[in-house]
């Protein structure tokens, strides 16, 4: 009779992990992204206030003098750098390439960013596996 107790609960506490797990979600942790034609205090502003609203992103930080836009997002954030490019364009702007940090799994040549459905060629910089690791990357 304990034993089938034990089972159950054990079962009972199996099912409720399984019932807590999250989906995968996309894990852009940094991004510091190039934009043509950034050049203006007002044009930052608009493009800050902008960006910010994106779903995922913590804090924004627009650099006239390197002509960056930098993002920290939260963890598990849904963010696609996708989104990013469309909104830089939106404010009449041209992204360039990125430097991104990034969750996700490598299969030697190519980085798949978690849950994002976005994956980058990043040559031989990360050795193939199925563990899930953070690396840093140039995207152009």
């Amino acid at each position: 009779m304990i034993r089938s107790m034990k089972s159950a609960f054990r079962g009972i506490a199996v099912a409720m992990l399984l019932l807590a797990v999250e989906p995968v979600r996309a894990e852009y942790l940094l991004i510091q992204l190039k934009v043509y034609g950034l050049d203006c205090e007002v044009c930052a502003r608009g493009v800050s206030a902008s960006v910010g609203r994106l779903a995922g992103v913590e804090t924004v930080v627009v650099s006239l003098k390197k002509g960056t836009v930098e993002l920290l997002l939260a963890r598990g954030n849904k963010f696609k750098m996708s989104d990013l490019r469309n909104r830089i364009r939106e404010n009449g702007f041209r992204p360039m390439e990125a430097t991104v940090t990034a969750v996700g799994r490598s299969n030697g040549s190519k980085f798949e960013v978690l849950g994002s459905g976005e994956s980058y060629d990043i040559g031989s910089r990360a050795a193939k596996t199925d563990a899930i690791v953070e690396i840093s990357f140039e995207v152009h």
